[in-house]
């Protein structure tokens, strides 16, 4: 029996250093590839389809390209970069500032509630749209029914000149069960009748 001889080399696969052990005793070449134990050509044939799967140069920047142009979805020239669109930005700061401020101060969306919905029911905003608006001449007519002008003891104003000179002498209001002796010359008593 030929003397068995063990070599040990990695290879780098999409990334991975794999180990690649090889014995001979003379006659077979085994190797063990990926932790299982196999002959050398079997171990380079599953190498070389590994290799001749990772994408080519050509196929990455198609992808890229792909990418890309799903990111820029059909923007103008003048604005297919990033660096364009911030510029424009900065160009327009007062429009950007004004944006922001709107999404700031929008209607928060309450759950149940539509931003659009009514408050109150259809039935009561018909009876609304349907009342007549009030004209200048009912306005000026009702305002005609009284003065609003401040009555005084000789002047009739929101009350009569009688009431306020009979309200300017009251001193002040007692009540109870009976008239108290002592009432003074303008004040006024309320009589309280308890049932019992």
């Amino acid at each position: 029996m030929a003397n068995t001889k063990y070599i040990l080399e990695q290879i780098k696969i999409e990334g991975e250093l794999k180990e690649l052990l090889a014995k001979t005793d003379g006659e077979n070449t085994i190797v063990t590839y990926n932790g299982t134990e196999m002959t050398l050509t079997a171990a380079l044939a599953s190498i070389y389809t590994s290799l001749t799967s990772l994408p080519t140069d050509s196929g990455i920047d198609g992808k890229i390209s792909a990418a890309i142009d799903g990111l820029i979805g059909g923007a103008p020239e003048t604005y297919d970069t990033l660096k364009e669109i911030a510029d424009y930005i900065a160009e327009h700061q007062d429009v950007a500032d004004a944006l922001s401020a709107a999404v700031g101060n929008k209607v928060d969306k309450v759950e149940g509630m539509g931003l659009s919905a009514n408050d109150f029911t259809g039935a009561l905003k018909a009876k609304l749209d349907a009342m007549e608006p009030v004209t200048a001449a009912e306005k000026a007519a009702w305002d005609a029914k009284a003065g609003t002008a401040v009555a005084s003891t000789t002047a009739n104003g929101l009350m009569s000149k009688e009431d306020k000179a009979r309200l300017d002498g009251l001193r002040g209001v007692r009540y109870g069960a009976a008239a108290p002796e002592d009432m003074q010359d303008g004040e006024m008593f309320v009589h309280v009748v308890t049932s019992g």
